[in-house]
């Protein structure tokens, strides 16, 4: 299982363009404030990975198969619990859509039926005041 770098072709022969400069903000200080919290997550634990790998491979590290295939676990991981994580984001929104919706319609139906009962009171006093003045009919 080959392990990519979006910047590079391959983690097992990590380059120059891998290992971050001195001057570089540690990888969790460096993703942009996203609308979606999961995706940005997962860039983050992914720089942090790359981050990682790029200070094992300066201390002479040999990353092997086996340990790429640690990594891509790993990495799939992450992935999985930050779709987890949008699926619940989701369910929450729409949860709360239909929340809404129904206190709107009960808001509606209350305030029909307010109107309601306010127009057949002015109707009840009319025919009764039209009794009133005009006698029995």
């Amino acid at each position: 299982m080959a392990l990519r770098s979006p910047s590079c072709t391959s983690l097992l022969d990590l380059d120059p363009c891998d290992s971050p400069t001195a001057d570089s903000p540690p990888p969790s200080s460096q993703h942009g404030g996203s609308g979606n919290e999961a995706r940005a997550d997962v860039a983050r634990k992914t720089k942090e990975v790359e981050h990682m790998l790029a200070n094992l491979e300066k201390e002479g590290v040999k990353i092997d198969g086996k340990i790429a295939s640690i990594i891509d676990d790993e990495v799939a991981r992450i992935k999985a619990e930050a779709a987890r994580k949008n699926i619940n984001e989701l369910k929450r929104k729409k949860l709360k859509r239909n929340g809404i919706m129904v206190v709107l319609s009960l808001v509606s139906v209350a305030f029909g039926f307010s109107m309601g009962v306010d127009w057949y009171v002015d109707a009840l006093y009319a025919k009764v005041a039209k009794i009133i003045v005009f006698g029995e009919k």
